[in-house]
């Protein structure tokens, strides 16, 4: 019989049986834990607020004061002192003769582009007016005509002054005449269509003429006597 094979299945035996046994002991040891997380997954009540969006503040608004009118202070009333005197300003000098500051402009003007003496109206009863003026300055002299107007009536005046009329024979009315003044000038007064006329040195250069329409003989003499030279300034 073969021992040495008996012995070798012997200690397999033994061998499987010490295995066993270890394992058997082993088994009385506690087994390592195995954890699972678990990621829940968020319901309604698990998500986060939504973050509330500010609201607009709206601006204050603003009521403007009320615009305050200032109280006008009363224009005091310049007087004059004991001492006091007014100061009188600038006189034209054609001031006398009747009409605006324009018309005495005109005479100004006239008398120096004329070469006799020119004359204006002075002391015209109030609603008498100048209606209309010319002048020329001429190689024979030069020659000035003047037209005044009452109101809004026909009643006028019509005055002529320097070289207006050459001709002797035409320059002036035939007829009977009187004795009249122009001015402190000799003159001649005439009936004439409609009114009266007197005349100066008729057909010369230096002739004056003034005539009324639809006036009375003492309205046109009275008129032509209160005639003033103005100056040649």
């Amino acid at each position: 019989m073969n021992h040495r094979g008996f012995r070798a299945a012997t200690f397999a035996v033994a061998a499987l049986v010490l295995a066993m046994a270890s394992a058997a002991c082993g088994s009385s040891e506690q087994p390592t834990p195995i954890y699972v997380v678990v990621t829940p997954t968020p319901g309604p009540a698990t998500q986060a607020p939504a973050t509330p969006t500010a609201e607009a503040t709206p601006l204050a608004t603003f009521t403007p004061w009320p615009t305050a009118t200032p109280t006008p202070e009363p224009t005091p009333t310049p007087t004059l002192g004991p001492t006091e005197t007014p100061s009188s300003g600038p006189t034209s000098p054609a001031g006398f003769c009747t009409g605006t500051a324009g018309n005495q402009a005109f005479f100004l003007e006239a008398a120096k582009g004329v070469k006799s003496a020119v004359y204006c109206a002075t002391g015209l009863p109030s609603g008498w007016a100048i209606s209309s003026g010319n002048w020329a300055g001429t190689k024979s002299g030069g020659w000035v005509t003047v037209a005044y107007k009452y109101k809004k009536t026909s009643s006028t005046m019509s005055v002529s002054e320097g070289a207006f009329c050459l001709t002797p024979t035409v320059c002036s009315p035939p007829g009977g005449s009187t004795s009249a003044s122009f001015g402190g000038l000799a003159g001649a007064l005439f009936t004439i269509t409609g009114g009266y006329g007197i005349y100066v040195a008729p057909g010369t250069a230096h002739a004056y003429q003034i005539v009324g329409a639809n006036v009375t003989q003492t309205t046109l003499v009275n008129a032509a006597a209160a005639m003033k030279i103005v100056p040649k300034s």
